[in-house]
């Protein structure tokens, strides 16, 4: 029986692989060919490796030994139940427990019904580990109708997939306007992912249009149309006080409302345009450059609202995140932070707390169009609002969650340099070899 698994990276071929073995040291040959047959899709693989380490962990955790081949439905009604526990565990849990739910159905049970599932097809490891037998249901060990749907769409049918995986959590459901807003959870979910999967100057972007949305509340087609030209460094000097504003050159129904950048947010954004878009700039000798900060890295052509919403999408697909649910998101939790924000300030200087009265903060926060006549009231209130604790303690969430990213990106860079410096090493130790081979040659 199996005591404790290991997954070693072996690079070969310039490729990394990736082995299991047990305690004695012998191959796993079904999670090494699993992922050997998914190395082409760089981000499948990463998801999979991660639901196996943990399928291998709840394994190992177990007081009586078992195997993998060992799993049926009750272990994965255990595993599924034991992942929502390790789940709430993590440091970045925030007391959502239908998003751990659904973390848990696609970050794990999915990943691990489809590593079944292949290895059902082969044939060789086990012959009824996973199906669906509607009039035997102890005919397989896991019970799954993946086969069936593979089947029906061969045949353009369409599918049931009311039995593709039945221990998922059932009772997670988050529709609903409330349900559309990000939590901290996953905007460090969302930041880590870019953080882990990108490089350069597209990782630099992607973050700063986490941060952009996150923390002015700006939607994909203004961001698109955001240029170096507004953040530049006499402008801001002479215009940023508290907020920097920003007139974007597209908006929703050609809304001229200025967008209010954040202090912290604008440097950011003008740290962005020295250090990430302008190294890009040169070394790709861009031609034609309009003066975008968004720029599709392949194409050198300027992200429209399209290509942001679509990038985003795929990214919070892969993250597991529920239909729907993407970088959208992250406006509706900058509209209930600054609800919040603005209400408590209210409170703490004694103004108008009413919905109506906090309301007219937030239009101009989201840059809905307002009643004129209230700007010089709305504007009185913003000025004092900036000094209440309430502000404050505000600005402090926000660096937090800045340091955060901050940390996540040194810590990956960090990993990068030493892979690659692992990488010129196997390369001069080929190189070495090939000369120690060619010395031996001349010596005969």
């Amino acid at each position: 029986m199996i005591k404790t698994i290991s997954e070693t990276k072996v690079r070969y071929d310039r490729k990394d692989h990736y082995i299991y073995q047990d305690i004695n040291g012998e191959v796993l040959w079904a999670p090494t060919d699993f992922f050997i047959y998914l190395e082409k899709d760089v981000k499948t693989h990463r998801k999979y490796r991660k639901a196996i380490r943990r399928l291998f962990k709840y394994i190992n955790s177990r007081e009586k030994e078992m195997n993998w081949l060992g799993m049926n439905d009750y272990h994965i009604k255990k595993f599924r139940d034991w992942c929502l526990l390790e789940t709430k565990a993590d440091s970045r849990y925030r007391g959502e427990e239908n998003i751990a739910k659904q973390t848990v159905n696609f970050d794990y049970l999915i990943p691990i019904y489809g590593f079944y599932y292949w290895v059902q097809k082969q044939g060789t490891y086990h012959p009824n580990i996973l199906g669906h037998d509607p009039t035997n249901k102890n005919a397989y060990q896991i019970t799954s109708s993946l086969l069936q749907k593979e089947i029906a769409e061969s045949r353009n049918e369409k599918p049931n997939n009311d039995s593709l995986y039945p221990k998922f959590f059932r009772d997670c459901d988050t529709r609903g306007r409330k349900k559309r807003d990000a939590n901290a959870y996953e905007l460090d979910e969302l930041n880590s992912y870019i953080i882990s999967n990108y490089k350069g100057y597209e990782r630099a972007s992607l973050l700063l249009i986490v941060k952009i949305i996150n923390e002015a509340g700006v939607r994909p087609v203004s961001i698109s149309s955001l240029i170096r030209g507004q953040f530049h460094k006499e402008i801001v000097d002479r215009d940023l006080q508290e907020t920097f504003d920003v007139v974007p050159t597209k908006a929703k129904q050609g809304n001229t409302m200025p967008i209010r950048f954040p202090y912290s947010t604008t440097l950011h954004v003008m740290s962005f345009i020295k250090n990430d878009l302008e190294v890009f700039l040169d070394k790709n000798k861009v031609v034609g450059y309009e003066g975008h900060l968004f720029l599709n890295p392949k194409t050198l052509k300027p992200l429209s609202a399209d290509n942001i919403t679509k990038i985003f999408s795929e990214i919070t697909t892969e993250l597991g995140w529920p239909k729907g649910k993407a970088i959208y998101s992250l406006r509706h939790k900058f509209s209930g932070d600054s609800y919040d924000k603005h209400l408590a300030i209210a409170i703490e200087l004694g103004f108008d707390a009413s919905d109506a009265a906090i309301k007219l903060n937030l239009q101009r926060d989201m840059t809905h169009r307002a009643g004129g006549s209230l700007d010089d009231y709305v504007e009185g209130r913003n000025r004092s609002g900036h000094k209440t604790e309430a502000n404050k303690k505000d600005l402090q969430i926000k660096a937090l969650e800045t340091e955060k990213t901050r940390l996540m990106l040194e810590a990956q860079k960090a990993f990068e340099i030493a892979e690659e410096q692992q990488k010129q090493n196997e390369e001069m130790a080929i190189e070495l070899e090939e000369l120690r081979k060619e010395m031996a040659h001349f010596k005969k």
